[in-house]
């Protein structure tokens, strides 16, 4: 008997009856707050084109972009991370007139990276952005409001280290990793331990897909989250 009948790749699993619940619970809470704080939801394809993606992301996370050629020989990679698709789906039509655009998304990314007993490959991300104007301390405000007891580390520019007096600054984060231009963040819950979110202003991504826009987000993985 093939022993495949039995697990499943390395990082994935199902979630049964009461994980499921656990996770539209909290999926359900965040929607809610989010449209209530004048978000819109837009859906994003869960796999496209690599080659979109050459330019944005950094190579490591390319790297963690699971990959392959389809039946019609075009090489697709399976949705990493959402930012990036965000702004390829709206920058070819945006209208700079109707800025600031407050949009979130929700759903799975699935990453290949090396990864711990009991660590997911396949992660559900709620995350919401400021596409336009927008003020950054008003957006950490926001993320840590999901959160009880939230700490928030952040790493800016000279001119941004003033941010919130409640928010810690960390120099030494690197804030201009990948695709982020300035402000960077991290959320994390009363362990301390392991960011439930992170975020950053990328001022320069938009510009890349067609429209030059300014913007700003977070994501949560839900699946860290106490419900």
């Amino acid at each position: 008997m093939k022993t495949t009948q039995f697990r499943y790749p390395t990082g994935a699993r199902p979630l049964l009856v009461e994980e499921t619940a656990r996770r539209r619970r909290i999926e359900t809470r965040f929607v809610s707050l989010l449209e209530e704080a004048g978000f819109a939801e837009v859906v994003l394809p869960i796999i496209d084109f690599a080659e979109a993606y050459a330019d944005v992301l950094g190579g490591d996370a390319a790297r963690q972009s699971y990959r392959f050629t389809d039946r019609d020989g075009e090489l697709v990679a399976i949705r990493s991370d959402f930012t990036p698709m965000l702004a390829r789906a709206l920058a070819p039509s945006l209208d700079p007139a109707r800025l600031p655009l407050r949009v979130f998304y929700r759903g799975d990314v699935i990453r290949c990276e090396a990864t711990r007993l009991g660590r997911n490959r396949e992660l559900f991300q709620i995350g919401a952005e400021v596409i336009g104007p927008a003020d950054d301390s008003e957006l950490l405000r926001l993320a840590a409001s999901f959160v009880d007891n939230p700490l928030v580390v952040y790493s800016a520019s000279e001119e941004q280290r003033e941010l919130d007096p409640s928010f810690v600054f960390h120099p030494d984060e690197d804030a201009h990793a990948g695709y982020y231009t300035g402000l960077r963040f991290w959320v994390y819950g009363a362990d301390r331990r392991t960011p439930l979110a992170q975020g950053g202003r990328y001022d320069s991504l938009y510009g890349r897909f067609g429209t030059d826009a300014p913007a700003v987000g977070f994501t949560f993985t839900i699946d860290l989250l106490e419900d």
